[in-house]
């Protein structure tokens, strides 16, 4: 069987790609019964493994190691897409939008964003009636950006409908929010913490996950041109090469229903209009929001959601399909 070593050069369980792509991978990879472990500092360690995967943050790691080992298959993990002709064998990403913007390498594996901690199934929410609704967001706090123009507008009015209250959990709760913050009257700020994300999480009615810049012609001040085929209702989408439903995935985990852009992972669940909505437009926002303001139809679209995720992102099914992949190369 070969031998499979993670090299790092953190071990913190609060960093995402650490946690999903290293720690959980591990286990996922030793409860299957492959021979997988997480490099200790010696260098032995690295003699003895057949597959070396680094970390994100260890690029410079990963060529030192296939220079001194040529035969051993380096890769490394989420990679830099601007990190172009490395000599590795292989690069791991968490998506397919991930997977085009490093194909200039031969071998790109896709293992999806799953987290592990998420799974308890006592750690689910039940929704019910209340006099504040509570819509969340999660994430790394230049996403907060993407709140322009769209989904913005559609709080705006949204604030005039009902009583919501937006709570924002991030990285950084001293950001200076400006570009895409909306304007209404109830909006907190919480810190990502390890220790209580999941009841943050849980403490939300709806799930938002703004991921793109979407705007049409009449944003840009531009016309209509038929011979073109440019219309002022076309959508003009900027989007990360990053992309990826890592933020989507725990909210299915975890029982929220969600609302997000339209990118090509986000669509492998809410392509369904019963496990979630897809939206692109202020109106859009605003409709999707408007929607789940019952708790039932909450209820039944997250359970939707929570179903078509364990069908579609068991992590055993996917870290043995990796583990097939590596040893393809």
């Amino acid at each position: 069987m070969k031998k499979i070593l993670f090299v790092t050069r953190g071990k913190s369980i609060s960093t995402g790609s650490y946690r999903i792509w290293v720690h959980d991978l591990n286990d996922y990879f030793n409860e299957l019964g492959f021979n997988s472990s997480i490099f200790n500092g010696n260098p032995k360690e690295i003699d003895d493994a057949d597959i070396v995967i680094c970390g994100k943050s260890a690029p410079d790691v990963a060529v030192a190691i296939k220079k001194r080992h040529p035969s051993k298959k380096v890769g490394i993990i989420n990679l830099s897409c601007d990190k172009k002709g490395l000599p590795i064998d292989f690069v791991i990403v968490g998506s397919l939008e991930e997977m085009d913007s490093l194909s200039h390498y031969k071998n790109v594996l896709l293992y999806p964003l799953i987290e592990k901690m998420y799974q308890d199934p006592a750690d689910y929410k039940q929704h019910q009636n209340s006099s504040t609704l509570t819509i969340g967001f999660h994430g790394h706090y230049p996403h907060l950006s993407k709140f322009s123009p769209h989904l913005c507008q559609a709080l705006e009015a949204m604030d005039k409908l009902h009583n919501i209250k937006l709570k924002i959990i991030t990285s950084n709760v001293g950001f200076d929010w400006k570009v895409g913050k909306p304007k209404i009257k109830n909006i907190s700020m919480k810190p990502w913490d390890i220790k209580t994300i999941k009841q943050e999480i849980l403490g939300c009615d709806i799930g938002v996950v703004p991921n793109i810049t979407s705007l049409n012609l009449n944003d840009l001040g531009l016309k209509t041109s038929t011979n073109l085929g440019l219309y002022d209702t076309d959508h003009i989408v900027r989007m990360k090469n990053k992309s990826n439903a890592g933020r989507c995935f725990v909210l299915h985990q975890l029982g929220i229903p969600v609302v997000a852009d339209l990118t090509p992972s986000n669509f492998h669940i809410m392509g369904d209009p019963e496990c979630g909505s897809i939206a692109m437009s202020r109106d859009g926002w605003l409709k999707a929001l408007i929607n789940l303001t019952d708790p039932k139809t909450r209820q039944r679209m997250a359970d939707n959601a929570k179903r078509e995720f364990d069908r579609l992102y068991d992590p055993h099914v996917w870290a043995r399909r990796l583990y097939t992949n590596l040893l393809e190369i």
